[in-house]
């Protein structure tokens, strides 16, 4: 039989060279052994000739060759050679990690028209040569039973289909803060059909909480305004606040997705004029200016906010009906209910956001206790200092509105901490505060202003001169970690205790303002929202990236995507890019059209199966579902040919293609043979 022949449509588009394919001989199992030198990283330690020679006794081997570097034009050059000329139809590199070449020789033999899977990689450098490099005669022998392992296992190789699965031209975007708003506009501007979703009542996210942005202290709503307002109007971008998910079910390319629309109370003909607010009689500490100012019942988060409509917070609202009664066009509506839409999207974008870390839970800081007013948080201390301020941006103490004439900043508040808190460090803490002590010290050179740290972390490009130009400025920096904050039971005063740990010096830092620079943690409601998009999280309670260096961006679930501080504490810059990775990701497949899907997938034997539900417990990416008969079945879109299904089945009944326990035991069988090489 010829393998060109049983092509289907869907082969790989990296195959150019159609002359190149040559006739292959199925009769029997023909297998080429390649070893390589990769320098002196393997040939240093192993004798590759030996290991070489040793592969030519092999059962059905036809070709054993080694060479310098196998990766290299002239060494893929000898599989295709050996294809041609001897007839190999499975081949066996030894050589590296399949994760760094394996695909370079899959695709080699696959453009000599072999099925890719009919290749094995064998990794001998860090599996033999770089932990035995004193054991140069043992690791040869290692690497002989590495080899004959793959050569068994290469006999048993079974070719994998590739299927093309139509997509669906439209994507869900979850969270409009600037990572959200950066997605969900890069794919509108593909021709991309968004739904964007946001659980607030406006979009924007914490950029629009911010007084001035790091290094350049710019304005950002000057920055993201645009950016807010290009997603507003864009013909392809469908924008639904106060909305959260219901319901996630389908895989990647076509998901169906439930979304609940919690009523504003305020119709779409409302002109923002203002009047409901202005005659309400309620007041409570507005969230968005993190509590620095109050709002009424029925209120616009900010004078930009998009939408641009008011909305009426029930829980809050007395319901004395003066709203209804001032609208000029009749916009408040109490009889609005919440309703559900449902969309067909193709790709998923989680742009969620996160949550300021509430310093509350560090009793010896008192915040937010009755009588420390004059401690906050760095994001309040933004909204005191911003333009639309009810202190008209003077820094001005919350609990008698005097201006401080000693600012102390501490540093990693629910960070780096292994009592409370977290333990990872957030990032971006230390250029919040070096921003804002400068800004402070630019408005009242008077006042002293000192930061205690445990070490100041500003990497980064203008960041390391933005850190100088603050101690240029006369900003004391201290190291050290405050145990507590004291207050004088007379006058009333307040003071840090602090030891600087450069100097070994216990300090009692007098302090007229305390702003504690609080840590990025994952948001509120993060674990339902993780749970019905079936994607792992992380320790620390992010949602969790596919591989944190080589795709930051994908989710564990193939076709849902992370966008900025979702995954990880960020900065904008950071948030930013990662968010336009996000969309590009995402949008790969719906431009296309369709997925190319390899199926390597597991099938169940049913006759052992007894529908424990294991496998599903086990499988990461929710790929095993139970049918209408109560039987486990394998979603193949969503498989993500991991195996982890396999040794949690207790009967067997569940094999991975190309990984079946028989194809292992036959590798086994070849290490086993002798005893086991370790380090000594």
């Amino acid at each position: 039989m010829t393998i060109e022949k049983e092509k289907i449509d869907s082969q790989s588009p990296q195959i150019q060279d159609e002359e190149e394919k040559v006739e292959i001989n199925d009769d029997e199992e023909r297998i080429g052994v390649f070893v390589c030198h990769c320098g002196h990283n393997i040939a240093g330690t192993v004798d590759v000739s030996s290991v070489a020679d040793y592969a030519s006794t092999l059962p059905n081997v036809v070709e054993a060759k080694h060479y310098m570097f196998m990766c290299s034009k002239p060494g893929v050059q000898l599989l295709k050679d050996s294809i041609k000329e001897k007839g190999v139809n499975r081949t066996v590199v030894a050589s590296c990690s399949k994760n760094q070449h394996g695909r370079t020789f899959a695709r080699t033999i696959e453009e000599m028209g072999l099925n890719k899977h009919r290749h094995q990689q064998v990794n001998i450098r860090e599996f033999n040569s770089w932990v035995h490099q004193k054991q140069k005669e043992k690791a040869t022998q290692k690497a002989k039973k590495l080899v004959e392992a793959g050569v068994n296992r290469a006999r048993k190789l079974e070719d994998v289909i590739t299927k093309k699965i139509p997509t669906t031209k439209s994507a869900l975007v979850i969270g409009a803060g600037i990572a959200g708003l950066r997605a969900a506009y890069d794919l509108a501007e593909l021709g991309i059909k968004v739904y964007l979703i946001e659980k607030k009542s406006t979009i924007g996210g914490h950029m629009t909480q911010l007084n001035k942005t790091f290094p350049t202290n710019e304005c950002p709503q000057c920055s993201i305004s645009p950016l807010t307002n290009g997603v507003a109007n864009h013909p392809l971008i469908e924008l639904y606040t106060l909305a959260k998910i219901k319901k996630v079910e389908g895989t990647m390319g076509n998901f169906e997705v439930e979304v609940e629309l919690k009523p504003r109370y305020v119709k779409d003909n409302c002109t923002s004029c203002g009047e409901c607010s202005e005659n309400c009689p309620v007041e409570v500490p507005s969230e968005w200016d993190s509590g620095m100012s109050m709002r009424n019942a029925i209120y616009k988060a900010y004078p930009q906010a998009i939408p641009a409509m008011y909305v009426r917070d029930k829980k809050t609202c007395i319901e004395c009906n003066t709203c209804i009664n001032v609208c000029p066009v009749q916009a408040v509506d109490f009889s609005m209910e919440s309703e559900t839409k449902s969309f067909n999207v193709g790709s998923i974008v989680v742009a969620a956001g996160y949550d300021e870390y509430n310093p509350s839970e560090i009793e010896p800081y008192h915040y937010g206790q009755e009588g420390y007013e004059d401690v906050i948080t760095q994001l309040q201390l933004e909204r005191i200092l911003a333009p639309t301020s009810l202190t008209d941006s003077q820094v001005l103490r919350p609990s008698d509105g005097k201006i401080p004439r000693k600012v102390v900043m501490i540093q990693c508040v629910g960070s780096r901490n292994e009592q409370v808190g977290n333990k990872y460090c957030t990032g971006v803490c230390c250029k919040f505060a070096t921003k804002n002590a400068g800004i402070i010290k630019d408005m009242y050179p008077n006042t002293d202003v000192t930061i205690c740290y445990i070490d100041m972390r500003t990497p980064g490009l203008n960041f390391e001169e933005y850190y100088k130009e603050a101690q240029e400025k006369g900003i004391r920096f201290i190291r050290g970690r405050p145990s507590e904050i004291i207050k004088d039971p007379i006058s009333g005063e307040l003071s840090v205790v602090v030891e600087d740990t450069l100097t070994q010096t216990p300090l009692r830092l007098d302090a007229d303002l305390i702003v504690l620079s609080a840590a990025m943690v994952a948001p509120t409601g993060i674990g339902p929202l993780g749970s019905k998009l079936h994607v792992l999280r992380s320790k620390e309670g992010f949602l969790k990236e596919f591989h944190i260096k080589m795709n930051p961006t994908q989710s564990s679930k193939g076709g849902i995507y992370l966008a900025g501080t979702i995954q990880g504490p960020k900065d904008i810059s950071e948030t930013v890019a990662h968010a336009g990775n996000a969309a590009a990701l995402a949008a790969a497949p719906l431009v296309k059209g369709y997925i190319e899907k390899e199926m390597l997938i597991p099938t169940i034997n049913y006759e052992l199966c007894v529908d424990c539900g294991m496998c599903k417990t086990a499988c990461n990416p929710a790929a095993i579902d139970f049918n209408d008969d109560g039987r486990p079945v394998v979603n193949e879109v969503a498989c993500r040919s991991c195996g982890m299904c396999m040794p949690a089945c207790p009967t067997g009944a569940i094999q991975l293609l190309n990984f079946s326990d028989d194809q292992l035991l036959d590798e086994i069988v070849a290490l086993s043979k002798g005893g086991v090489i370790c380090n000594e």
